[in-house]
């Protein structure tokens, strides 16, 4: 079983080049509503902010959010096609499920805000869905200041 163990977490934590950039997948493990960890390799989504719901700080929304992702991504394979940045140390990606991609289902639902900066707008169509169905996050979190430049 360990040498299974040991390959499973080769094979999930391998990157292979599409398009140009290295993708990493394999089983999920939700961290918060923007960290997805596979095989304690954790990656931050790229182009969306989540209220924070980590020990250390817990924001409103927070809870919601990470238990959001959670129901989408938890156990499921989940694909990141990082883009060769880091943030605070962590790979960063857009992840999706059979081509759902996962940013753009957090900023829908009210889970997440559209990281401009970041996104270059990728999730402001989401973001206005939202709004306009009544699940405003902006109502209770305001963007960090590293999404306006």
């Amino acid at each position: 079983m360990r040498g299974m163990t040991s390959i499973a977490a080769l094979a999930l934590v391998a990157s292979v080049a599409f398009a140009g950039q290295p993708i990493i997948s394999g089983l999920a493990h939700v961290i918060d509503g923007d960290g997805i960890a596979f095989s304690g390799i954790e990656v931050r989504m790229q182009g969306i902010a989540a209220p924070e719901d980590n020990g250390a700080r817990r924001e409103p929304g927070g809870p919601e959010s990470t238990a959001h992702l959670r129901a989408l991504a938890e156990g499921r394979f989940v694909a990141c096609r990082l883009d060769g940045t880091r943030t605070r140390g962590r790979p960063v990606g857009i992840c999706s499920i059979d081509g759902i991609d996962l940013g753009e289902a957090q900023v829908e639902s009210g889970h997440a805000r559209d990281c401009r900066h970041f996104s270059k707008g990728r999730y402001a169509e989401a973001e206005h869905r939202a709004r306009t169905a009544g699940r405003d996050l902006a109502a209770i979190y305001s963007l960090p200041g590293y999404c306006v430049p």
